[in-house]
C-alpha cells in the first residue's frame, strides 16, 4: 500500500494564507484542524516558533475541504466502524458576514489594568494568570498595563520607565508573561508563552 513519504509540513506564512482564502476565523481554523484549547490555531500561524501542522491533521483537513458532505459522512463511517466512537457536530460553513466584535473589557488587578480589546474570555484569564504570577514574583508595580490587541492576537505591555534601569525586574515580568500569555511582545519581539510549542505529527 502506498503511502505519503517525506512529507514537509506546510509553513505558518502558507497556513495564514489558507485561512484567509477559506475567510475563516481562528476558532473555525481550530475546528477544520480538529484542534483543542492546549493547542490553538494562533500557535501554528504565529510567534518565534511555530507549531508544524502532522501529516494526519492536514490529511483530515484536505478531506474534510475537498469532500462534499455525503463523502465527509462515509469518512466518519468507516471510522466509526474501524472502532472509534466519537461525537460530531454541524459542519463547516463560512459565515455570510463576520459577528461584530464585543466591546473591550477591563479590570484592575495588583495595580495592574488588565485590558482585552473584544473582551475575550481566555484573553482575559490570560491576563489575569500574568498577573498573578507578576505579583508572585514581586515584580506588579513595574506594570502599568496589559493590553491583548485582539486582531493582532498579541498581549502588549505598558511598563514603568523605572524597569528599564533593572534587568532584573525585566526578566521576572518576562517571566511571569512566558508562562501565561499566548503571544506577547517584549522589547520588541514577539514571543510564544503559555504552551510550549511542539510537533503534533
Amino acid at each position: 500500500m502506498k503511502t505519503i513519504q517525506n512529507y514537509v509540513p506546510p509553513d505558518a506564512a502558507a497556513l495564514r494564507r489558507l485561512q484567509e482564502q477559506l475567510g475563516y476565523n481562528d476558532a473555525q481554523m481550530a475546528e477544520l484542524a480538529g484542534l483543542d484549547e492546549a493547542a490553538p490555531w494562533s500557535s501554528y500561524v504565529g510567534g518565534p516558533q511555530p507549531r508544524t501542522l502532522g501529516r494526519q491533521r492536514l490529511i483530515a483537513m484536505a478531506a474534510r475541504l475537498a469532500l462534499d458532505e455525503a463523502a465527509w459522512q462515509r469518512i466518519l463511517a468507516a471510522m466509526r466502524d474501524a472502532g472509534a466512537r466519537f461525537d460530531y457536530g454541524a459542519p463547516l460553513a463560512v459565515p455570510a458576514a463576520p459577528a461584530p466584535a464585543p466591546g473591550p473589557e477591563a479590570e484592575d488587578k495588583f495595580g495592574m489594568r488588565l485590558v482585552s480589546d473584544r473582551g475575550a474570555f481566555h484573553e482575559m484569564e490570560q491576563l489575569r494568570e500574568f498577573a498573578h504570577f507578576a505579583h508572585e514574583f514581586g515584580v506588579s508595580d513595574a506594570v502599568r498595563a496589559a493590553r491583548y490587541d485582539s486582531g493582532a492576537d498579541l498581549c502588549r505591555f505598558t511598563l514603568d520607565a523605572a524597569l528599564a534601569r533593572d534587568p532584573v525586574r525585566r526578566d521576572r515580568v518576562f517571566d511571569a508573561a512566558f508562562k501565561t500569555i499566548t503571544r506577547f511582545e517584549f522589547d520588541g519581539r514577539v514571543y510564544q508563552g503559555g504552551i510550549p510549542p511542539e510537533s503534533d505529527g
